[in-house]
């Protein structure tokens, strides 16, 4: 997957609350994606364990995406380790990734 195939990027909790998305990016934090597929979306974990105990639809749509969620073991990939390791410093040892952050 790369950066462009990223549709939304939903950045939840107190910790969104005060990110400035512009030197997150810089510093290799977010991906370098249209600024517009960034949403901060609050407590999302009490806005969901709320609705499910207010809405049986609610908590039946939960049910079935909890159903549906696949997992990819990133340790099998092969180029994970050296990806991971690159991705630890600030900023990213990769800039061609991030084009839109100048020093």
């Amino acid at each position: 997957m790369e950066f462009y195939d990223v549709e939304r990027l939903l950045i939840a909790g107190n910790f969104g609350r005060h990110l400035d998305i512009e030197r997150a990016i810089k510093i290799g934090l977010l991906p370098d994606i249209e600024r517009g597929k960034i949403a901060f979306i609050g407590n999302s974990s009490i806005d969901g364990a709320t609705k499910a105990l207010l809405s049986i639809e609610d908590m039946e749509n939960i049910r079935q995406i909890a159903g549906s969620v696949t997992t990819f073991e990133l340790t099998m990939e092969p180029s994970y380790y050296d990806i991971y390791t690159s991705a630890l410093f600030l900023p990213h040892t990769d800039m061609r990734l991030f084009p839109s952050a100048q020093f």
